[in-house]
């Protein structure tokens, strides 16, 4: 959906490359598969960095989903040197797990990208900011240094909103570029606020002993999606059953981790060596905990809908920010038509 993390210890789609060649792997890259005669083969990338947020992509993985589904999947993590969608469009990759955002701003330079699930139902976006803060609401940032990693990406977009959200102009704040260092930043008083990711960010300052409070982006007003299940319309079309067995395997892991968080654990452990860790591992479950309401939203269930409205202000806002770079029509990036339980193929059904 990119996921900033504090030492880099959890990380999410959304938000950093995901790219992976489906034959060749490139530089850190790693692969993992399971077969299934006859069936498709799909290659479905991650971010280099695994991580309990890729859980129900490891769980409809090591489960057969996929291969209940029809088709044979191929997990990667890029190699860390590669871009976000380079390998999707050069066709080495058919599937990536990112951010909405991402995929039209991408768009907006010409991409042929399409969202054809939604991974997060919920905005995960937050201003974080000491316990002790006078900053109590969106507002308040007036005035205030807001640290980043940097003047792009979803944590970008986020601070935006965030600004907007609370009345603001830019103009009214401080955007500081910190790189990754929000956790020290915050806690040695560089910055008043940062703005991160609540199953990622917040949590990891917790762990850390830091006292925070968060003022959170109110998902059903903020002009963004998260992270989104993203490939290219060509393959989209000319591969539709292998695109429904993608989202429907990868929803029905999310139902099945929310049942018992455990699994997600379980076959997130084949790919984290450190879960071996104990600390490690009591990360892992507090990010799961976090996660697990993002991917099943307010009904508590997921399944893949995605809401055209929100890409559509989405689209919308970033125009307004100045960061798409072309024209974008919102019903041509996402569709439902590829969901599980879609009763719309487009924005316009």
């Amino acid at each position: 959906m990119k996921l900033s993390a504090i030492v880099r210890a959890t990380v999410i789609a959304a938000s950093a490359s995901l790219v992976l060649g489906a034959c060749t792997v490139g530089p850190g890259a790693t692969q993992s598969g399971t077969s299934s005669q006859g069936a498709s083969d799909v290659t479905i990338g991650l971010t280099y960095i695994p991580n309990v947020q890729f859980a129900p992509v490891y769980v409809a993985d090591s489960q057969g989903l996929y291969n209940d589904a029809g088709i044979t999947p191929t997990v990667r993590h890029h190699g860390s040197d590669e871009g976000l969608f380079t390998a999707l469009l050069a066709g080495q990759e058919d599937v990536v797990i990112a951010s909405g955002d991402e995929a039209a701003v991408a768009a907006s330079q010409g991409m042929d990208l399409v969202s054809i699930g939604q991974y997060y139902a919920t905005y995960p976006g937050s201003v974080i900011v000491p316990a002790s803060s006078s900053i109590t609401s969106l507002a308040d940032l007036a005035g205030k240094n807001i640290g980043i990693p940097g003047e792009y990406g979803s944590s970008y977009y986020a601070t935006l909103a965030a600004i907007k959200a609370g009345g603001l102009q830019t103009s009214d704040v401080t955007i500081s570029s910190i790189g990754y260092t929000q956790q020290a930043a915050l806690a040695a008083g560089q910055v008043d606020a940062v703005v991160g990711f609540t199953n990622n960010d917040a949590v990891q300052m917790r762990l850390a002993g830091i006292d925070i409070r968060e003022i959170p982006l109110d998902g059903a007003s903020t002009p963004l999606v998260a992270a989104s299940i993203i490939t290219t319309r060509e393959w989209a079309q000319a591969h539709p059953d292998a695109a429904r067995a993608v989202v429907s395997a990868t929803t029905e892991a999310m139902n099945a981790i929310a049942a018992d968080p455990q699994v997600a654990i379980d076959a997130t452990a084949k790919w984290d060596t450190t879960l071996s860790d104990e600390t490690s591992l009591a990360a892992a479950n507090a990010v799961l905990a976090a996660t697990v309401p993002l991917w099943l939203g307010d009904d508590a269930h997921a399944d893949g809908m995605q809401d055209f409205a929100t890409w559509s202000s989405m689209v919308s806002f970033l125009t307004s920010i100045g960061v798409l770079e072309g024209d974008v029509d919102p019903t041509v990036i996402v569709t439902n038509e590829y969901a599980s339980t879609a009763d719309a193929a487009s924005p316009q059904s």
